[in-house]
């Protein structure tokens, strides 16, 4: 199971939720918790040791990094141009690894909860999800998609204000961080499509029946007609996964199907009776989640990665829905989705065994060799 501690930071999150729905979503009431938990929560994320799924990993290639790779090759360095950059920076100082994970949590993390913060109805609620179980596979995981999600949520306030460049300017920059958020560039006009409750089923619909044609393919012949460098690089991505098949239909899939049909059930009522106007942008970008997801089905890879970007977007969803449904149905929807959040921290006990999240594993309390940590080989010393 899960350490104590990573429940007792699910409790605490739970009750200032349920102090911020009985509030109606005064946000005052929850800003210093809301702070300090997030705080907590890349603390955590940087100080820890063997835990994560790519934990080992990451670390050989920061070492790596300075050992093989010079400063005029990073831009060339199969690995995006921001853990090269920073991993040389780190090791030229003789900095230990550790840093380096408190510099990619403190980037995804408080970009996405200063997202969840200025956009969600109800933070605290936005903050469960996004801790449940994205914290622990995503930015404690896979931390160069974390940070390049989180710049793609963080260009949402580009979207809203219609500000182009602003936007465009996060996606190169998350570009560097996971080649995937090239896939977020069509949200800026896709956000203002006017889309009615019936289209969005259709637009479903349609994913999953084309899905067994494989649509991915066709990227192979844009990819063939075009020499920019950007998306050269992206392709080599492409040709890695593009023949990893399906793993079928699961719980995943039930579950997204469930969070779908809630968001259908009430998604007339709410578009008619909100003034957010965010409601309908946020909504079309968890429905482009939905088509990319249905439609890729048919690779396990592309089906997962390539819309994380657009799914992160539930998070603020979530929210919205409970705030702006039907009252008769508020707290009902409430305790729900808090119900999930529980279910999937039981469904983790597995996997949190396998990736070191049963234990409080940090630098602090465990006997580990700091020089192990810190570079020793550098490729302008050869």
């Amino acid at each position: 199971m899960l350490h104590p501690v990573y429940y007792i930071i699910l409790f605490i999150i739970t009750f200032f939720s349920y102090l911020e729905i009985s509030n109606n979503g005064l946000k005052a009431t929850i800003k210093v918790p809301y702070i300090i938990i997030c705080s907590l929560l890349i603390f955590l994320a940087g100080i820890r040791v063997a835990q994560g799924a790519d934990y080992w990993p990451y670390y050989r290639i920061y070492l790596n990094i300075n050992k093989y790779i010079t400063w005029n090759k990073i831009f060339n360095a199969d690995i995006e141009v921001s853990y090269a950059l920073i991993s040389k920076i780190l090791g030229y100082f003789k900095m230990p690894f550790f840093l380096l994970l408190f510099i990619y949590a403190l980037i995804s993390i408080s970009l996405k909860t200063y997202t969840y913060y200025k956009y969600s109805p109800y933070p605290m609620l936005s903050l469960i999800y996004f801790f449940m179980p994205n914290y622990f596979f995503s930015d404690c995981g896979h931390i160069r998609q974390a940070a390049s999600i989180a710049l793609c949520l963080f260009s949402y306030q580009y979207i809203e204000k219609r500000k182009l460049v602003k936007f465009l300017l996060c996606i190169f920059i998350g570009y560097y961080f996971h080649k995937t958020t090239l896939i977020f560039i069509p949200a800026y006009w896709i956000a203002k499509f006017k889309i009615s409750t019936f289209n969005c089923i259709l637009i479903v619909v349609f994913a999953i029946l084309i899905s067994p044609f494989k649509p991915y393919l066709i990227f192979e012949n844009l990819f063939s007609n075009i020499s920019s460098d950007i998306i050269s690089e992206a392709t080599g991505g492409f040709y890695s996964y593009r023949s990893l098949e399906g793993t079928g239909w699961g719980l995943n899939d039930f579950v997204k199907l469930i969070f779908l049909v809630i968001l259908l059930l009430n998604d007339n009522y709410i578009c008619k009776t909100t003034s957010d106007k965010n409601y309908m942008m946020i909504r079309n970008l968890i429905i482009t989640h939905y088509f990319i997801y249905y439609s890729l089905r048919e690779n396990s890879i592309f089906s997962i990665r390539l819309p994380a970007a657009y799914g992160d977007f539930w998070s603020i969803l979530i929210a919205m829905i409970v705030k702006y449904c039907n009252k008769s149905y508020k707290y009902f929807y409430y305790y729900f989705f808090i119900l999930y959040f529980y279910l999937m921290s039981w469904r983790m006990w597995p996997n949190s065994v396998h990736l070191g999240f049963d234990k409080m594993s940090n630098i602090f309390n465990e006997n580990i060799n700091i020089k192990k940590f810190i570079p020793q080989e550098f490729a302008n010393d050869n």
